[in-house]
Order: structure tokens, then C-alpha cells, then sequence
């Protein structure tokens, strides 16, 4: 996708684009990285269970606590992860459109000073 020419906008907003730019590359380099653990805690949960269910081979009580900390500390993590992706990715998302408002002219501080009446 080709950059839109930004040379008829001021300088002001060319540079609040460009930060916005910025900021919204560094996020989703953060989604990709979190995006790429993914599978990884899938792993390590699958082998704590796994190392868990075999505590009961020393007795009920250390397998069931090994079994519901694993699940707890592993499920608990993987679920932070995923309320994080889906964090990022709406800021990703909002960033994106407040470049695509402030090309248009249409950002939420124009839009506020344009309702305002004029005394």
C-alpha cells in the first residue's frame, strides 16, 4: 500500500502523524512478539499439567496441589496474554484511525473547536 501524500498538511499535523506513525509501529511489533509466544505457552502449560498429573505417583494431596497451581499459574498467564493481545491490538486499532483523522482534518480536537459556536 502506497503512503498518501501528507505535503498539503501543516506542519504541526505532518508531525503528529508521523509520532502516531511511530507509535503505532512499535505496537504491533509488541502484537507480533506476543503473537509469537503464543504457542510457546501453550507448551509449557501442556507440560506443567503433564508434570503435575504425575505427582499423583507420590500422593493425592501433591498431585492435586501440583494439578490446580499449574493450571492456575499457566491458565492464569495465558489468559493475561490474550487480554493483553486484545488490548494492543485495539490501540493499534485507534491509533490507526486517529492517522486516518488527522489526514482527513477530521480529529477529535478539530471537531470539538468546529461544534463550538463562534462569539
Amino acid at each position: 500500500m502506497a503512503d498518501p501524500d501528507d505535503s498539503a498538511l501543516s506542519a504541526t499535523v505532518r508531525e503528529r502523524i508521523a509520532r502516531y506513525e511511530a507509535r503505532a509501529t512499535r505496537l504491533e511489533a509488541t502484537l507480533a512478539d506476543y503473537r509469537r509466544r503464543q504457542p510457546l505457552y501453550r507448551k509449557v502449560f501442556a507440560a506443567m499439567l503433564v508434570t503435575a498429573v504425575a505427582c499423583f505417583g507420590i500422593g493425592r494431596l501433591p498431585g492435586l496441589w501440583a494439578t490446580v497451581s499449574a493450571i492456575v499459574i499457566c491458565g492464569g498467564g495465558y489468559v493475561m496474554l490474550l487480554g493483553r493481545l486484545w488490548e494492543v491490538q485495539a490501540d493499534v486499532t485507534a491509533t490507526r484511525e486517529e492517522i486516518a483523522n488527522l489526514r482527513r482534518g477530521t480529529t477529535g480536537d478539530l471537531t470539538r473547536a468546529a461544534a463550538r459556536p463562534s462569539p
